[in-house]
């Protein structure tokens, strides 16, 4: 090969890997906001590249496809708090670590709803196998703890009080951005954490022995 022989770069391939880094970012973003806001299925690759300032094929090529873009954004969302689950060892801890979850990725309760709770979700399956196995047997086993150290009715019961507390922390994202004569847009951090608190408090109130 001589000096002026040219080398073909691979269609797709960005000119410099010192960009890898903010493309895949820029479309993880991008992923976030549209999957979350508009679902799987009505989420262009064109409308997420044009949104993350990259071409379509980037797409493919830090990713492998749109699907894999929204497995990425699920994964990079949850793999920090599944690694630090065995140091939490509090239910008040764990409402803490979940909420701050959800205060970091505020369009995370809307991506659940879409694409993992409801019938045909594409994230559910996926959800259940990576996530659910580690996540959920964490609040059964602080709820357990509870229990034991005298914090907790031994009447209670371990499935419903983890799904109503769940809800009671999820919810005010849902609802943030409904506008009512009480408050008029997205609930600020301060607010989020009012209502964190007062579900913490509620729940205690109605478990205590």
């Amino acid at each position: 090969m001589t000096k002026h022989t040219k080398i073909k770069r691979r269609v797709g391939r960005p000119k410099e890997n010192t960009g890898d880094a903010a493309g895949r970012a820029a479309l993880l973003v991008a992923g976030a906001e549209m999957f979350s806001r508009k679902g799987y299925a009505a989420t262009k690759i064109s409308d997420l590249a044009k949104a993350a300032g990259v071409t379509p094929a980037m797409v493919h090529y830090y990713f492998g496809g749109k699907e894999k873009l929204l497995e990425a954004v699920l994964a990079e969302t949850f793999e920090p708090l599944m690694a630090q689950i065995e140091e939490i060892d509090t239910l008040d801890d764990w409402v803490v670590a979940f909420h701050s979850l959800l205060l970091k990725h505020r369009w995370l309760p809307h991506l659940m709803h879409r694409e993992v709770l409801t019938t045909g979700g594409h994230l559910t399956q996926l959800f259940q196998a990576r996530y659910a196995t580690r996540f959920a047997p964490k609040w059964f086993n602080l709820m357990v703890a509870e229990k034991a150290a005298g914090r907790l009715r031994a009447d209670v019961n371990e499935f419903r009080h983890v799904i109503l507390l769940i809800a009671t922390l999820v919810h005010p994202f849902l609802i943030g951005q409904i506008e009512t004569p009480y408050h008029k847009g997205e609930l600020s951090d301060h607010e989020l954490i009012a209502f964190r608190d007062d579900a913490l408090a509620m729940f205690r109130r109605g478990t205590t022995p």
